[in-house]
């Protein structure tokens, strides 16, 4: 089982955060916009052990979104731009 990979993703100033286990250990990366998004999964892809969305992406225009459903929609349009052959690679 592979736990390296994105462990969480939270809503944070308008932007993601990705929290990321390492073979170095835990990282954290932002995504300000889709392209640093796709680039931080496809890089590290998922952990085999499960992602988890923090309850800061239901409550996003508390943390610099417009809506509450913003941070989802960021993630949903990341991921819809993700080249699944990059994952399979990691």
């Amino acid at each position: 089982m592979k736990n390296l990979g994105i462990k969480y993703v939270n809503a944070c100033s308008a932007g993601l955060v990705f929290t990321i286990e390492t073979t170095e250990g835990e990282i954290k990366r932002r995504a300000d916009d889709i392209a640093d998004g796709v680039y931080w999964i496809e890089r590290y892809g998922f952990s085999d052990a499960g992602t988890y969305f923090s309850s800061d992406m239901d409550f996003a225009s508390e943390y610099g979104f417009t809506n509450d459903d913003d941070a989802k929609k960021m993630f949903d349009r990341i991921m819809n731009n993700v080249d699944t052959r990059a994952l399979e690679a990691v």
